[in-house]
């Protein structure tokens, strides 16, 4: 989805985890199906699409284990969670550079995630991502993606209004939570979404002046299309 114009000025940038910054969607899926398959329960790419990506988990145990207890639910959660903090996870393309650019702007940047406490602090231990000004993970919510308050906390923090935040989402899920808090998103690598523009990665995208996406509030840097190498 290629921008035409400057429609769309910034003063914050929040960024899903899983699929955006990190490539973790198969591990997530592995994670859930293989503890879905110990309880005798065979997941579909329904289930998944719906209820696993970019999902809270409250959202995702309610749909693929609906007659269970919550006893179970908990247990087979943390199961869940011991496969996906022994994952690896490696970075999209671009991210950190993207990140490391927008940081030496006037722009606030913020992490709002399904994930919770230790696994972002893993990951931002490990690729060295000390740099939100703003972290919204699971446990700071009563009510995950897709619905609005895991943004509408971020832009809370933030101090500022859902018109001038941009999120980046690679899930239905999470474009649904950032739109319902009244936030655009630019989808990564989600060629259907419903989004104000949509890129492959990061490589896509930077920071400068020309061929903008977005413009930083009250600066003429802001965020550079670059999928035409314009």
């Amino acid at each position: 989805m290629m921008p035409q114009k400057i429609i769309k000025e910034i003063k914050a940038v929040l960024f899903d985890l899983d699929g955006v910054i990190i490539d973790s969607n198969q591990a997530i899926i592995n994670a859930w199906v293989t503890t879905a398959q110990e309880y005798g329960y065979n997941l579909t790419q329904d289930d998944i699409d719906n209820y696993i990506i970019g999902a809270s988990h409250h959202f995702t145990l309610q749909h693929i284990l609906p007659g269970e207890t919550e006893v179970v639910r908990k247990t087979f959660h943390q199961k869940v969670d011991r496969r996906e903090e022994e994952a690896n996870y490696v970075l999209i393309k671009g991210v950190r550079e993207f990140i490391f650019q927008l940081k030496k702007s006037t722009v606030k940047i913020g992490l709002v995630t399904s994930s919770w406490p230790e696994k972002v602090g893993s990951v931002i231990t490990q690729h060295q991502l000390n740099v939100f000004d703003c972290i919204i993970t699971r446990n700071d919510v009563s009510k995950g993606k897709p619905d609005p308050q895991p943004y509408q906390m971020a832009i809370e923090k933030l101090n500022i209004d859902p018109e001038f935040a941009l999120a980046f989402e690679d899930s239905n899920n999470g474009i649904a939570s950032a739109s319902s808090a009244g936030i655009k998103s630019i989808a990564v690598n989600n060629k259907t979404a419903k989004s104000f523009a949509s890129i492959s990665d990061f490589t896509e995208i930077t920071v400068g002046q020309g061929n903008l996406l977005c413009k930083f509030y009250g600066e003429q840097n802001g965020i550079r299309w670059r999928a035409n190498k314009g």
